[in-house]
């Protein structure tokens, strides 16, 4: 299987390439600069392993809870690419990442995942 994901939802922006078991992935805290560094990031890494949006199986992105703007970054992008390739989009729950890295971790499969969602509140699932 060949899957690129991205987040943008965060102060933090990423991209991963999993490719039949192996993960390739670019990470940067810089805030609201999200915009200019995903393509970059996106076509680094296809670069890398020398394919195209079209040659991959599907597309994912960060759906959220996060930054509005952010998410709408993951949205557009990973919407206009797939359109083009004709390829699927998966939505990804931040908070279900979340969860499913900490079981990866412990073991623990009971989790629950927050996320400071400002204004004094939390995202929580």
């Amino acid at each position: 299987m060949k899957l690129l994901a991205i987040d943008t939802s965060a102060e933090a922006c990423s991209a991963a390439l999993y490719l039949d078991g192996e993960v390739r992935e670019r990470f940067a805290v810089q805030p609201q600069r999200q915009s200019e560094l995903i393509l970059p990031m996106m076509d680094g890494l296809l670069a890398e392993a020398g394919l195209t949006v079209a040659e991959l199986d599907a597309l994912a992105f960060g759906r959220g809870p996060g930054s509005f703007t952010g998410v709408r970054i993951a949205t557009g992008v990973v919407q206009g690419a797939a359109f083009a390739a004709d390829i699927p989009v998966v939505p990804v729950s931040t908070l279900a990442a979340l969860a499913q890295g900490h079981l990866r971790e412990t073991g623990q499969a009971r989790v629950l995942a927050a996320l400071d969602a400002r204004m004094s509140e939390v995202y929580w699932a």
